[in-house]
């Protein structure tokens, strides 16, 4: 889920100009961050998940999707270019 609204964003974004498209990014980027943070507070506290798998996972998953919101940045801003 998170995939698909952070690459709908950057697209919008990059038809914005200059300052914009920072301000659009990084504010989809703290509220994809809390709301992964309300989904683990929940898994722990109410879900009695493990704390260390569900950490791993998430870390691992998390940056991940970073390499890939990265790779899809510079893809698409070569094309632009």
């Amino acid at each position: 889920m998170s995939v698909v609204i952070g690459s709908l964003v950057i697209t919008k974004a990059f038809k914005s100009e200059g300052r914009g498209f920072f301000n659009v990014v990084l504010l989809s980027m703290v509220t994809r961050m809390i709301a992964m943070v309300i989904i683990i507070f929940v898994l722990i506290y109410f879900l009695k998940i493990e704390k260390i798998p569900l950490a791993v996972s998430f870390f691992f998953f998390y940056f991940l999707f970073l390499i890939f919101e990265i790779n899809f940045l510079s893809g698409t801003n070569k094309k632009t270019v």
